[in-house]
């Protein structure tokens, strides 16, 4: 359980965050804020001899959230300062420091809105520690705020992608301009969030190096895919073919119609594939979807015939939906939603219907056997996890440990002086994600129910001051971590960060 401590959200690159102002300055006559201001990078490169990688930040305010003040000319206006560091250990590679202003206000009543602010940092291939210090230059009467997160340049002399970037629009641009790439004025969305009123998934990207790696109008084929994210599945019905000619660089700007896709989380692929069919290139957007109005196909259910299925052979209705409980942690919402519905009824034809079609979707070929594999591990963490309130399945361990599976190191400590007791579980690979940690803590062994306060892996909570959950069994709530985005008490035996940063 999270504490009222400032935390972080990090959703592939975007960096959430919530900056808790206490109090309020006179001048403003407004009520305390809380600044919210959403962060996020992509990476790009500029192709030929002198080839320059570099990272473009967006960093979008919330109006409402900042406090404002009356200027001379008698419009409000809220600034910002803002610093921007790339350090390489103690080496400060590049970095910005400067004071944003906000667009003017006649007056402060019911301000809404956003606006962004875009800069680009050149930077040499390598990986780099990003710093991002924001304080509101109306509110001194809190301290400034910092975040950190690890960034990879990473532009190899053969074929390779930028980022993915998901954009708000598109337009043919008039000039020159942080905002303009390769002839496109381009607004970025604000956070890869796509509410049910917005149908249209935009995006742009860049290929590199395709001519060199392929020659000179070589063919190769582009191909533009949704999947889900626990599971990987390919959404056939979100698949693009294009047959794309080699160049020294290449523009991907489309779109894709959402309207019927589900609430959930999924990533948007581009992959590339030469002539042999083997893929030169790989690369992934993150995004979240809400589609309270889209229902499982009740009639695609009904096309399946228990008997002729493994699910038929599950004919105990206390079976079945125990079965179906255990599969939340490998489930997209809608899947969750529908059954969580499901087991509320004696309907057992129909969830055996539901479990085959399940199974299916993530094995065509040998749907019992992906069941009985995931059932066994079903079992395992039922033996290590189950708590006193919870089984296995459903504690923040066991769904770890069925959507990713073992970790590569566990640090079990539950006898630290001044911590509460806590897990650090380390994972190698992750799909496409290397090195990436989760930190569960309890604040009671007898329970064994262990909460995910803290991971750095895409979609999972990300709260940068995890160790102020760890510690506030002997320092509290209210100790002063200053802007140390990993600070912790400096006592005798306190090792939650070194087991973090340095996993055995």
């Amino acid at each position: 359980m999270l504490s009222k401590q400032n935390y972080v959200c990090i959703m592939k690159r975007t960096l959430i965050i919530s900056l808790m102002l206490l109090l309020g300055i006179a001048a403003s006559a407004q009520q305390p804020k809380a600044l919210n201001s959403y962060i996020s990078y992509a990476t790009f490169n500029m192709p030929g001899d002198d080839a320059t990688p570099y990272v473009e930040t967006y960093i979008t305010f919330d109006k409402s959230s900042l406090v404002y003040v009356k200027g001379a000319n008698g419009q409000y206006n809220a600034t910002i300062d803002v610093t921007i560091m790339f350090k390489q250990g103690e080496s400060v590679k590049n970095f910005g420091k400067y004071s944003l202003s906000s667009p003017s206000e006649a007056d402060t009543t019911g301000i809404q809105g956003f606006f962004m602010d875009v800069q680009r940092y050149s930077l040499d291939n390598g990986t780099y520690n990003l710093e991002v210090i924001l304080e509101d230059q109306n509110n001194k009467s809190d301290r400034p705020f910092k975040v950190q997160d690890q960034l990879i340049m990473d532009f190899p002399e053969k074929f390779c992608f930028s980022s993915i970037l998901g954009l708000e629009s598109f337009s043919k641009a008039s000039g020159e301009g942080n905002n303009t790439k390769n002839g496109y004025e381009l607004i970025p969305m604000i956070m890869p969030y796509y509410p049910e009123n917005v149908n249209k998934l935009t995006f742009y990207a860049e290929i590199y190096n395709a001519k060199k790696a392929l020659g000179e109008g070589e063919k190769y084929l582009l191909n533009t895919y949704l999947c889900a994210f626990e599971n990987n599945t390919v959404l056939s019905s979100y698949y693009v073919t294009k047959r794309m000619t080699a160049k020294d660089i290449d523009v991907i700007i489309n779109s894709m119609d959402i309207t019927n896709l589900p609430s959930g989380n999924y990533y948007l692929i581009l992959e590339a594939r030469n002539r042999n069919n083997e893929i030169i290139g790989l690369n992934r957007y993150f995004f979240q979807r809400s589609n309270p109005y889209y229902q499982i196909d009740n009639s695609l259910l009904a096309s399946i015939n228990p008997e002729n299925v493994f699910s038929g052979r599950i004919d105990n209705l206390d079976s079945i939906r125990e079965y179906i409980r255990t599969l939340s942690p490998i489930s997209t919402l809608v899947e969750k939603d529908y059954a969580s519905e499901l087991i509320k009824t004696d309907d057992i034809k129909t969830m055996q219907q539901y479990f085959y079609t399940f199974w299916s979707s993530r094995d065509r070929f040998n749907p019992e056997q992906a069941w009985q594999d995931y059932h066994t591990q079903v079992w395992r963490v039922n033996a290590s996890f189950n708590s006193v309130n919870a089984k296995g399945y459903d504690t923040d361990r066991g769904i770890v440990f069925l959507k990713y599976g073992a970790p590569d190191r566990i640090v079990q400590s539950y006898n630290e002086p001044g911590a509460y007791p806590y897990e650090i579980w380390h994972y190698y690979t992750l799909g496409t994600q290397r090195n990436k940690k989760f930190v569960f803590m309890t604040r009671d062994l007898v329970t064994n129910d262990f909460q995910l306060i803290h991971s750095d892996a895409i979609g999972e909570i990300n709260n940068f001051r995890w160790t102020t959950e760890i510690y506030q069994r002997t320092y509290g709530t209210y100790f002063d971590y200053g802007v140390d985005d990993y600070a912790q008490p400096d006592s005798y035996g306190d090792k939650a960060l070194d087991y973090y940063q340095n996993p055995r």
